[in-house]
C-alpha cells in the first residue's frame, strides 16, 4: 500500500509488477519536515513588521505595521516558524584579510621597517586562525558587554531586544504558515489511490492464468459443485423405492466440500505469504546464513611462499 499510495486509479495494475519505492514513507515524514522547516507539503509565506525607534512590542494582527505575503494579518491564523532577528556577524566590523588587521599590523610592519609604504598593511597576510579568533573575539564582546539580539513572541504580540533606536534597523522578516494548511488532512490529488478499495486491479483473464493457478481454480470448482449438490441432496432426506428407502448423502457432500473451500483458501493465503517481498528476503537471508556456514567448514590452504 505504501508503493501504491497516490498512484492514478485509472491504470490496470493487473498482470504488472509494482515496484518498490520511497513516496509513502516521504510522505508520511512530511508532517515532521514541515515542523523542522525542512521541506514538507505545508507552504511557508514571508512577513515583515516595520520597527519604530523607542518601541518594543509590537501585535503581529496590526495591518498597519505587519505585512504578510498571503494577505492581510488578521483574516488567517498564522504561526510563525522563524524569525530573522539576529546579530550582524562579526566579520562586518572586522577588516579585509587580504589588508591586514589594523593598528597591530602596522606596528609590526614599523618594525620591519616597511612604514613608509603606502597603505603598509596590504604587504602582510595574517594567517586564518588570527582571522577567526578576532571574529570570536567580536562575537564574545556583543554578547557579554551588549544587549543581545533576542525577542519574545507570546501569542500575537513580539517582543525585541534591545530596544529600537530607529537606525539599527528598521524592519524584521519572519517566516510562517496558515494553520488551515497544516490542519487540513486533504493535501493529495483526486482521483489517487487512498485506500485498500481503490487499488486498480481488475479481474484476471483466465488465459493468462498459469497450470498452478488453474488447477487450484479446478480443485475449488469441484469443491463448489460437491457443496451445491449437496444442498440439492438436502432437499429431500430419503427417496422412496419399492420395499424401502434410500438415504442421500446431502450433509455429507456439503461438510466435505466447505473443509475442501476452506483448505484451498488457506493454502491460497500461504502462498501468497511466501511470495511477499518480506518473506523472500528473510528466506534470501537464511539462504546466504547457511551457505556461509557451509563455507566456513571448508579447510583453508597453508600458502608457503
Amino acid at each position: 500500500m505504501l508503493n501504491l499510495y497516490g498512484s492514478a486509479t485509472g491504470s490496470n495494475l493487473s498482470g504488472k509488477k509494482v515496484s518498490s519505492n520511497m513516496g509513502g514513507l516521504i510522505e508520511l515524514a512530511d508532517e515532521y519536515g514541515v515542523e523542522a522547516g525542512v521541506g514538507g507539503n505545508v507552504t511557508y509565506y514571508t512577513g515583515s513588521v516595520s520597527m519604530s525607534a523607542n518601541q518594543q512590542i509590537y501585535d503581529l494582527t496590526d495591518p498597519s505595521i505587519v505585512s504578510l505575503e498571503d494577505g492581510t494579518p488578521g483574516t488567517d491564523a498564522i504561526e510563525v516558524k522563524r524569525i530573522f532577528h539576529e546579530a550582524p556577524p562579526a566579520i562586518v566590523k572586522y577588516f579585509d584579510p587580504f589588508v591586514g588587521t589594523g593598528l597591530g599590523s602596522q606596528n609590526m610592519l614599523e618594525g620591519f621597517g616597511w612604514g613608509q609604504f603606502s597603505p603598509g598593511v596590504s604587504f602582510m597576510m595574517m594567517p586564518m586562525n588570527a582571522d577567526l579568533l578576532r571574529m570570536q573575539a567580536i562575537e564574545f564582546n556583543d554578547q557579554i558587554r551588549k544587549s543581545t539580539y533576542s525577542f519574545q513572541l507570546i501569542n500575537d504580540r513580539i517582543k525585541f531586544f534591545p530596544i529600537p533606536n530607529g537606525s539599527n534597523f528598521t524592519k524584521v522578516y519572519f517566516q510562517y504558515i496558515k494553520k488551515s494548511d497544516r490542519s487540513n488532512p486533504l493535501k493529495g490529488e483526486i482521483g489517487t489511490v487512498s485506500d485498500f478499495s481503490n487499488i486498480p486491479y481488475q479481474n484476471v483473464t483466465y488465459s493468462h492464468i498459469n497450470a498452478v493457478g488453474k488447477q487450484w481454480i479446478r480443485r475449488y470448482t469441484l469443491a463448489l459443485c460437491k457443496e451445491m449438490l449437496g444442498y440439492i441432496r438436502g432437499k429431500y432426506s430419503a427417496l422412496p423405492i419399492p420395499g424401502a428407502d434410500v438415504t442421500l448423502n446431502g450433509s455429507d457432500l456439503i461438510s466435505a466440500g466447505q473443509a475442501e473451500k476452506e483448505g484451498l483458501i488457506t493454502e491460497l493465503k500461504e502462498i501468497l505469504d511466501t511470495m511477499s517481498r518480506q518473506a523472500q528476503l528473510e528466506r534470501k537471508q537464511a539462504e546466504a546464513d547457511s551457505l556461509q556456514q557451509q563455507i566456513n567448514k571448508i579447510p583453508l590452504k597453508i600458502y608457503i611462499g
